[in-house]
């Protein structure tokens, strides 16, 4: 049986556990089932063969002007999923795929990418055969090849109409009476 240590005042005494503190042993002489036979491994998964990543980094795909511009949102699929996606739509020209954590999101974009704000969780990947612009290349250039310039710096935004106007400077006072 189980014991366990009690201390009184400066003596050590074992004291027998409770009964429903004792672990549990069968008293059974059985001997334990068969365990089954291990299982095989899972078939091999088909080749994924993702398109290069635009510029050759990771990164959103942004359109003329540096926005994000016309894309359909799928969630919850892989990024060699949402590459075939876009393979099938005669519509898309690029995929932009966000993995961050848990989250996986699948961008089809429609509208031509014209270049790559880096960020390290997402991935540019335009269709092969199209240029960074989206218009078709010959046929022996690939997309990866050609290198995106830089987006435009975006405009800075109107002034707010909640935020109250600038006070303005106090009039001149009068001269002095003399």
């Amino acid at each position: 049986a189980s014991n366990l240590w009690h201390a009184r005042s400066t003596r050590f005494q074992m004291v027998p556990l409770p009964w429903w503190l004792r672990p549990f042993t069968s008293h059974s002489s059985k001997a334990p089932p068969p365990r089954s036979p291990p299982r095989p491994p899972p078939p091999p998964s088909p080749p994924s063969r993702l398109w290069p990543l635009s510029g050759g980094r990771r990164g959103a795909c942004r359109v003329q002007g540096g926005n994000t511009g016309s894309f359909d949102e799928i969630w919850t699929v892989g990024e060699y999923q949402c590459q075939q996606l876009c393979a099938a739509s005669p519509a898309c020209v690029a995929i932009g795929y966000v993995f961050a954590g848990r989250m996986q999101k699948c961008e089809l974009h429609n509208a031509p990418i014209y270049s790559i704000l880096p960020i390290g969780s997402t991935s540019c990947r335009i269709k092969p055969g199209l240029t960074p612009a989206g218009f078709r290349a010959s046929p022996t250039r690939h997309a990866a090849a050609t290198p995106l310039a830089p987006a435009p710096p975006l405009p800075l935004p109107p002034p707010s109409p909640e935020s109250p106007p600038s006070p303005s400077p106090p009039p001149p006072s009068p001269p002095p009476p003399s």
